[in-house]
């Protein structure tokens, strides 16, 4: 009975931890975009690190809106959606890679469609992506990442959604940009 409760604090915990960094970097994103909308035209955003705010991935049809981060590590995934280190960023012609878990943040994910719009919400200014396919390879199938012409959006979850343990397969889901 101690050990339940016990996991469930700690539990209970981590949720909490991450709903404050959710509220955090929507806060931050916020405050970012208005200065930088206030301010006189300069340079584009620095190189970014890891754990840095990139913006908000918002998909409307299934209620899903999360802040993704720099960076795919255990951590960067426990508050959030992270971006995949090696691929473009959202504002560059290639493959923006964005991974999150299947058990939080991309369990909407598998009711996801074709032709559903995504939303991602950068200092740059709001891009909007349309859903191509979505397919289930194993974790070794990388090529799903490589860089493509124009500008893609790659979301990456783990599955199946409702598998106990290190799920064995990934779900994948490709996106075109529309503007």
């Amino acid at each position: 009975m101690l050990g339940g409760a016990s996991f469930l604090g700690f539990y209970y915990s981590l949720q909490r931890g991450a709903e404050l960094a959710q509220r955090n970097a929507q806060e931050w994103l916020n405050q970012a975009i208005i200065a930088r909308r206030a301010a006189p035209p300069g340079p584009a955003r620095p190189r970014v690190s890891r754990g840095d705010v990139l913006g908000k991935l918002t998909i409307p049809r299934l209620n899903l809106s999360v802040m993704v981060f720099e960076g795919d590590d255990a951590a960067i995934l426990r508050q959030g959606a992270g971006h995949i280190p090696g691929t473009t960023l959202p504002q560059e012609n290639g493959n923006f890679g964005v991974a999150a878990h299947r058990d939080t943040y991309f369990r909407p994910l598998r009711l996801i469609r074709p032709n559903d719009l995504i939303e991602f919400t950068a200092l740059e200014g709001v891009s909007h992506y349309s859903v191509t396919d979505t397919r289930i390879v194993r974790p070794s199938d990388i090529q799903v990442l490589e860089k493509a012409p124009g500008r893609n959006l790659t979301l990456v979850t783990c599955y199946p959604f409702y598998y106990l343990g290190s799920a064995p397969k990934r779900w994948i889901v490709h996106a075109k940009r529309i503007d």
